[in-house]
């Protein structure tokens, strides 16, 4: 389980992180017009600190952030991912409900708030804010992944499982040989069963 947790949370991280427009406006909450050069850089910056596990670095700038800029909702985003990886479920929890506030659409902080949910058993709850990440972002990755998880292992419902692992395996083009492994497993456990 732990191994499947810390996936999550550096896929969450990586989604986060994306330098895409569509992306850079689901992580920060400004468009790229709306954001000042230096602005983007220092977003970047925090981003990359949070990637390489420099947790109190990227903390100080989203925090920066969350003073400066209040209305965004990114910074509470990642903020969240940076008290769960701080072993801090209930700070992240308040972090990412705020960030919900600041903007309900955001994929990412949808994606960890059903995490969440679903680690505390709220399992129909979580199905449902998985279901809303997708709806917003219908490429987001990481996503797919865990609510085919939240179906193959929670649910035990393998044909609602099986299209979001292929998914997520044609999101990230192939590359979980582990997962791809598993979803011909459970398809041929489906034809044999």
């Amino acid at each position: 389980m732990y191994y499947i947790r810390l996936l999550i949370i550096t896929l969450l991280i990586t989604s986060c992180s994306a330098t895409n427009e569509t992306s850079t406006v689901s992580s920060s909450g400004l468009s790229p017009l709306e954001q000042s050069d230096s602005e983007r850089s220092e977003y970047k910056k925090a981003i990359l600190l949070l990637n390489k596990n420099q947790l109190d670095a990227a903390k100080d700038i989203f925090l920066q952030f969350k003073s400066t800029r209040p209305e965004l909702a990114g910074p509470y985003a990642n903020l969240a991912i940076i008290a769960l990886k701080q072993d801090r479920p209930d700070k992240a929890l308040e972090l990412i409900k705020t960030s919900l506030t600041k903007n309900n659409k955001l994929p990412q902080a949808l994606n960890l708030l059903a995490y969440l949910e679903q680690a505390d058993g709220e399992i129909q709850s979580a199905e449902k804010h998985y279901l809303e990440a997708i709806k917003y972002d219908k490429n987001y990755a990481l996503a797919h992944y865990n609510i085919a998880l939240l179906y193959d292992i929670y649910l035990q419902d393998i044909d609602k499982a099986i299209p979001h692992y292929e998914r997520y395996m044609k999101l990230i083009n192939n590359t979980d040989k582990n997962t791809a492994d598993w979803v011909e497993q459970l398809k041929r456990n489906k034809e044999n069963g």
